[in-house]
This record gives structure tokens, C-alpha cells and sequence, in this order.
């Protein structure tokens, strides 16, 4: 077994187990058992396996179609994590807070948003791409209304 695989499936059998609120911690029970890494591959190892980080620490993504709980848990992302949504031309300009962008950009593309076309996350905003500047503004829209918050610019 490779160390990466041996890695990944420590990493999904702590998770499972659930209470992991941060990469050091991860870190500290990687090295319990025996497992040396830094802050960047561990990043990219739960980038990876789709981690996802929720008001309660990090999760597994649950494989298949989508449940009521999932849905449920991507709403929630949704309304936890985005700030903001401003359309600059065909794409819509996403805010979050620190470090939530990654988890945004994860559910919507796991997420049914037929009109976007692609995403691409920073630390604090993720850009969502799509097919026309009508598109982004009816998407930016929807983004504030589903979260009930006005934009800061009040142009969504």
C-alpha cells in the first residue's frame, strides 16, 4: 500500500469518527499514528477526498446521489458561508469568509446549478462561471434571495 492510500484512509477513518476541527489537530492524530506530513500535502490530501469543513469540523462527502440531509447540508453551506454575489460580466463574484470558499465552489459543483458552468475558489471568494451576462445576474439574484441578505453593492 502506498503511503498516500495508507494516508487517505487514516484520514477518512478519523473523520468518520467525527469532533476534527482543524488541520493541526488532523496533523497531531496523523502523527499518533505514525504519520508524518506537512500543512500542504494534508490540504491537498483533503482537497483530494473532498473534505469538507462545516461549522462543526471537517466531513466526508457521502458518495451517490444527493440525500435530504445533503441537500439540506448544502443549503446550509449556502447560507453560512456566502456574503455576497455581485455578476462582473458572465461571471458572478462570490464572497465568503476566510477559508470557506473551497467548501462553497464544492457544493456548487456537486450541487444542480444548471447555469454554472464552472468555479474556481480562492481562500475568501469563489468565481462562477457561465454562459452570459443575463446568466450572472439572474444567478447572482438567486444567490442573495436564497440567502436572504442584500448585496453591498445592490447590484445583485
Amino acid at each position: 500500500m502506498s503511503d498516500k492510500l495508507r494516508r487517505h484512509l487514516v484520514v477518512r477513518r478519523l473523520l468518520q469518527r467525527g469532533g476534527v476541527a482543524s488541520q493541526d489537530e488532523l496533523q497531531r492524530l496523523l502523527h499518533d499514528h505514525a504519520i508524518e506530513i506537512t500543512q500542504a500535502t494534508l490540504s491537498r490530501d483533503l482537497r483530494e477526498l473532498g473534505v469538507l469543513k462545516g461549522p462543526g469540523g471537517y466531513v466526508l462527502p457521502e458518495s451517490g446521489a444527493p440525500s435530504a440531509a445533503e441537500a439540506g447540508a448544502a443549503t446550509l453551506v449556502l447560507r453560512s458561508y456566502l456574503r455576497d454575489a455581485v455578476p462582473a460580466g458572465t461571471l458572478v463574484v462570490a464572497k465568503t469568509g476566510p477559508g470557506q470558499a473551497p467548501a462553497l465552489a464544492l457544493e456548487f459543483d456537486r450541487g444542480a446549478w444548471p447555469e454554472i458552468v464552472g468555479t474556481i475558489a480562492g481562500d475568501d471568494t469563489v468565481f462562477l462561471a457561465t454562459e452570459s451576462i443575463a446568466a450572472a445576474r439572474a444567478l447572482a439574484s438567486k444567490l442573495i434571495g436564497g440567502t436572504r441578505r442584500q448585496s453591498k453593492r445592490g447590484r445583485a
